[in-house]
């Protein structure tokens, strides 16, 4: 049986915790539902000074000296020769240099042509005017509040209740009529008549009624026929022709 080595056991001892304050403090407390919490920081780490080794890892990366040599230029801006700086710019540069005009026909935002008189903005409006002016609150449904379930859903005028119907109403009111050729469905149980029940069959219906015969499946796979030759196939004679196609390839 395999035993572990010192060094193992010794991996596996868990980290002795110097400090209490790590078992006494509560689980997911400002830790946003991960297992560690976020500590606050002390009063004086902002006064402590970084050791040297933390200073030199600081440090960036130098430059190696091959990419040094190979680098086309020693400052990251880019030296302006005296031709550029002296050259005067066409026509066409100068034309398009120019900021895009406005159009002639632009015309700036007029100001309100309604003025409000002052007694106007003094005035005070009656509780009626308040009233109205509130919005119309609608239910979200699709019926009516009318009380009891006997009441009709929707008001009707004495008019439309005392209103007669015209020609031109009662006749699309109509509903639509059935064709005169249509036959409805007949019953499932169709009634024989009494000379399909005298009637007597000729031979050729029994010979067409009676269903087909087919060998079992034992039958049909395994044939004993199918390797017997015939008569003048044993008394063939092959021809010179099918003996020379006959004969193996030599390779």
């Amino acid at each position: 049986m395999a035993r572990p080595t010192p060094r193992i056991m010794s991996l596996a001892k868990p980290k002795k915790i110097s400090d209490g304050s790590l078992q006494s403090r509560r689980l997911f407390l400002y830790s946003c539902g991960r297992m560690s919490e976020i500590w606050q920081r002390p009063t004086l780490m902002d006064l402590a000074l970084p050791s040297p080794r933390i200073l030199k890892l600081a440090e960036p990366k130098k430059y190696q000296t091959a990419y040094l040599k190979q680098r086309p230029r020693s400052s990251p801006e880019w030296p302006m020769p005296t031709a550029a700086l002296t050259c005067e710019a066409s026509q066409r540069v100068l034309e398009l240099a120019r900021p895009k005009s406005v159009h002639p026909g632009f015309m700036l935002n007029r100001k309100v042509g309604t003025h409000i008189r002052d007694i106007a903005r003094m005035t005070l409006t009656t509780p009626r005017t308040q009233l109205l002016a509130q919005p119309k609150i609608q239910k979200n449904t699709l019926c009516y509040d009318r009380g009891s379930p006997e009441s009709m859903i929707r008001p009707v005028s004495r008019a439309a209740q005392q209103a007669v119907a015209s020609v031109r109403t009662l006749e699309l009111a109509k509903a639509k009529e059935v064709s005169g050729a249509y036959l409805p469905v007949r019953d499932t149980e169709w009634p024989v008549t009494k000379a399909a029940k005298h009637a007597v069959t000729t031979p050729r219906i029994e010979a067409l009624s009676q269903p087909g015969k087919r060998l079992t499946a034992d039958l049909a796979q395994f044939n004993p026929d199918a390797f017997s030759v015939k008569e003048s196939a044993k008394k063939a004679v092959c021809s010179s022709r099918l003996q020379k196609l006959a004969h193996p390839i030599e390779r």
